[in-house]
């Protein structure tokens, strides 16, 4: 990471004009010491918590407090080994924004899978295109998006993430769907599962692009903290 008090930064854009790059305006904040073996989700949750609320969705006023999304974290992580989910698999996430995502992200990356997100707005084509490029194991998903993934592959295994929104015309489909995020959360973590060994170099997401110039283009990133900070 470069030094930022040897350039020259406008405090105003952030932007250096000696290498043409943009620099967070924010006061720089210390990383934790090179652990190669020191996971995204190990070190947030060993971070101290400021209050009890991790999340509020806005839309519904639901709220998840930092011991719920943990315990959750680590129930959904011990469903998705029993469903066989190991290191290095595909999961998709289909869906809007949700107070449910890093839930679902932080126990796919604690296992050392990698998330890959796909935009609702996306046409089943579209959503096709990055299923037969990412290769996804199973995906979650919202009872209205049910229907673009039956329409690109109606083999892949769905986890419905808001299962009160669930109606018969999303269960009328072809649809594999396997369970559903809060029946996962009931679960109890296991203590007795065997962790494998995660580190910054393995692939955490495969984020694609809107493909405005071209073809979506999958890009692949790594722990590193330096991108999470």
């Amino acid at each position: 990471m470069a030094d930022n008090n040897k350039l020259t930064v406008d405090p105003r854009s952030g932007f250096c004009i000696s290498n043409s790059v943009f620099y967070s305006k924010r006061k720089p904040i210390p990383l934790p010491q090179t652990d190669h073996f020191l996971d995204i989700t190990t070190f947030i949750s060993s971070r101290p918590h400021h209050g009890r609320t991790a999340f509020i969705d806005a839309a519904t006023g639901r709220h998840l407090s930092f011991k719920d999304l943990w315990r959750a974290v680590d129930s959904v992580a011990t469903c998705l080994h029993d469903m066989g989910i190991r290191k290095g698999h595909v999961i998709l996430l289909l869906s809007p924004n949700s107070i449910f995502f890093p839930i679902v992200c932080l126990s796919v990356m604690s296992l050392g899978a990698v998330i890959t997100t796909s935009n609702p707005l996306n046409t089943p084509r579209e959503i096709a295109e990055q299923i037969a490029n990412s290769k996804p194991s199973l995906a979650f998903t919202t009872p209205g998006l049910v229907s673009k993934l039956t329409e690109t592959n109606s083999n892949l295994p769905l986890i419905i993430l808001i299962d009160d929104e669930i109606t018969d015309a999303s269960t009328k489909t072809k649809a594999k769907i396997v369970t559903t995020l809060s029946e996962m959360v009931k679960n109890e973590p296991s203590g007795s599962r065997v962790r494998e060994q995660v580190n910054q170099d393995d692939t955490t997401t495969l984020l694609y692009s809107s493909g405005t110039t071209g073809e979506s283009k999958g890009v692949v990133s790594r722990i590193r903290f330096s991108m999470c900070s």
